[in-house]
């Protein structure tokens, strides 16, 4: 069951509901994307995510710059040790994280290397989008905060808690990350079509080839994983496409990663964010629509 959301950001459309949840699974498949498409694979793109946040550039609290160990960040992203200890050597290597004593952190030169920028410039600016979105489809935002100046780095550093958050958010579904980036995926494409059917229209299913667009992937890596899906329960075949199978899990994971964005909305407003003029906010421009085929 949803939980509502918190007082302040109550009004006539207040930051909660279906049409809430479609809104910020959007973002979070995006970015999804965007990371398979700079790291190559989803265990480095949240790992450097989650140590960014850490101790990284984009956190522009006094004293929160401390290295972090890789035990933390194995804990904070749900990864075993080993795996974790992995790919951060392959970070370490690459120049993208740097290595001391105290533990990992992010560079504020390795931010500047034009894949990486790429990226937190992506998720940035499919954060500005979503507040623009929200926006457009009558949802109540939080006033922005005072006279503070926007630093975009601390809205980069927002999107990629909230990109974060819906891993953490569905990973008890499912602890394969290419496998949930999937799942959401296909979930966030079924609500799409469903919104947009004419009444009495067939239940939507999304193919394979779609669901590997979305994502950026490789046809025969998205099929293997799918099947893999399939067998778990957490993707019903329905003629020549799939459908998400409505498990207690899905919904739970689903207020979670709700109840995440409501805060991450209010810190981005008390961030100095243009709420009332979101689109005034994007470095490289709003993103094109999502093909679904």
């Amino acid at each position: 069951m949803l939980s509502r959301p918190s007082k302040q950001l109550e009004g006539s459309a207040p930051l909660w509901g279906p049409g809430f949840d479609q809104h910020i699974l959007g973002f979070a498949v995006s970015s999804l994307a965007h990371a398979l498409n700079a790291f190559g694979n989803l265990n480095s793109a949240i790992l450097f995510a989650a140590t960014a946040r850490a101790c990284g550039p984009f956190d522009q609290t006094p004293g929160c710059k401390r290295p972090v160990s890789i035990n933390a960040l194995a804990a904070s992203i749900g990864r075993p040790f080993e795996t974790t200890r992995r790919h951060a050597t392959a970070l370490i290597e690459e120049g993208l994280i740097d290595r001391s004593p105290s533990g990992l952190s992010v560079t504020v030169e390795a931010i500047v290397e034009p894949r990486i920028a790429q990226f937190t410039d992506s998720c940035h600016d499919l954060l500005v989008q979503l507040v623009e979105d929200l926006t457009r489809s009558g949802f109540a935002l939080p006033a922005p905060g005072g006279d503070i100046t926007y630093d975009p780095r601390s809205g980069i550093g927002v999107a990629l808690d909230l990109l974060l958050a819906a891993v953490e958010s569905h990973g008890k579904r499912e602890e394969n990350f290419t496998r949930l980036a999937l799942l959401l995926a296909i979930e966030w494409a079924h609500g799409r079509l469903a919104d947009s059917r004419p009444d009495g229209a067939s239940d939507p299913v999304i193919r394979t080839s779609t669901a590997a667009r979305l994502l950026g992937l490789p046809y025969a890596t998205t099929s293997r994983n799918i099947d893999a899906l399939v067998d778990r329960g957490l993707l019903l075949r329905s003629g020549a496409g799939l459908r998400a199978a409505g498990a207690p899990l899905a919904s739970a994971g689903r207020a979670t990663f709700a109840d995440r964005a409501r805060q991450l909305i209010g810190r981005l407003a008390q961030c100095g964010f243009p709420m009332d003029h979101p689109g005034t906010a994007y470095i490289r421009g709003r993103m094109p629509p999502s093909d679904l085929g």
